[in-house]
């Protein structure tokens, strides 16, 4: 087993991980397909943290040096400009992949090691598309120009985020895909939202998608309210039951102030800890002179915990990604 190393954003140290897949190079790949890693962040449901999930998790391991892609799938392209702070095309090269299977033309180093295929309002052509060229070619138009940029720039993993309101481009995802994460909040709408998806995700591998599902999360969770949240995990491993996953024993925190902080200041969580350090340093100091002129400052005071949640999601998708391939590789030799 490869180690991996991940910088942790508490204490900025770089931590050893070891025993859950450490992603090899892409040249140390062998006979594995070229979507074989590509991972949908997907629901129905607006506002349950599709896309900070993406941005946070590439972010945490493109840091490790791996290579990642991530695909804007959202017409509101929130991933693109309030995540990320990145300059996109208003999703154009996106909708024309999936419309003619044209060449993708990835935003390139929005951080290091990590590229974006922005998202944007010109995503709203693609519905149409679908209803008139049929969902099958618009997936295989989408496989060929996906898999011709992932095979040419040699991306270890790929993030795709998904809008919540297409439900036409969702179906085709959940067929390009090859694992599902679902995120999900405590409420009784985001909770229908995991059933419909969940709906949609069997119709697809009833269709022949090999796309696996990961796990549902708990996002915008209270961490003292330990029952509530175990209740809300009961509900979704009933949910899950049947499919072989469980639900992720991360959830991302509810933190208000720096939810404010990371879109404004198009921040990762890991980059908002080290921003927040230098905003309190500078604050002190301001309290110290006699300069009392205002300034732009965060709200955020210890975002760290916020981080700590998202790097130990990041993990547990590594792990399980891992066991999902020792799994296949197992049953290969077997066969």
């Amino acid at each position: 087993m490869i180690a991996m190393t991940v910088v942790d954003p508490v204490s900025s140290a770089a931590v050893s991980i070891h025993g859950f897949m450490a992603l090899r190079p892409y040249a140390a790949m062998v006979a594995v397909r070229h979507l074989q890693r590509t991972v949908l962040v997907g629901s129905q449901k607006g506002g349950v943290g599709k896309s900070s999930i993406v941005s946070a998790a590439a972010a945490m391991i493109a840091a490790t040096g791996r290579k990642v892609l991530v695909v804007d799938a959202d017409q509101q392209a929130n991933l693109t400009e309030s995540d990320l702070g990145a300059d996109g095309d208003g999703g154009r090269s996106l909708a024309m992949a999936l419309q003619y299977g044209t060449p993708l033309d990835p935003v390139r180093g929005v951080r290091s090691n990590l590229d974006l295929v922005a998202g944007g309002p010109q995503l709203a052509v693609v519905g149409p598309a679908i209803a008139t060229q049929g969902g099958s070619k618009v997936h295989d138009n989408l496989a060929a120009s996906l898999g011709s940029l992932i095979l040419a720039e040699r991306y270890d993993l790929v993030l795709i985020d998904s809008g919540h309101g297409d439900v036409s481009l969702l179906r085709v995802l959940l067929q390009i895909a090859r694992y599902l994460i679902v995120p999900t909040k405590d409420d009784d709408a985001s909770l229908h939202g995991v059933e419909l998806i969940a709906s949609l995700y069997l119709q697809a591998r009833a269709n022949g998608a090999l796309i696996q599902l990961l796990g549902v999360v708990l996002f915008d969770a209270n961490p003292r309210a330990k029952v509530r949240n175990q209740d809300v995990v009961s509900q979704v491993a009933d949910l899950l039951r049947g499919s072989g996953a469980e639900p992720f024993e991360a959830f991302i925190r509810s933190d208000k102030a720096a939810a404010v902080d990371l879109r404004n200041e198009h921040l990762t969580p890991a980059e908002l800890v080290e921003a927040a350090r230098v905003d309190q340093q500078q604050r002190i100091r301001m309290l110290r002179s006699l300069d009392k002129k205002p300034r732009t400052r965060l709200w955020s005071r210890d975002p760290s915990g916020l981080a700590a949640d998202y790097q130990c999601l990041t993990k547990e998708i590594l792990r399980r990604i891992a066991t999902a391939e020792r799994n296949r590789a197992s049953r290969a030799v077997v066969s």
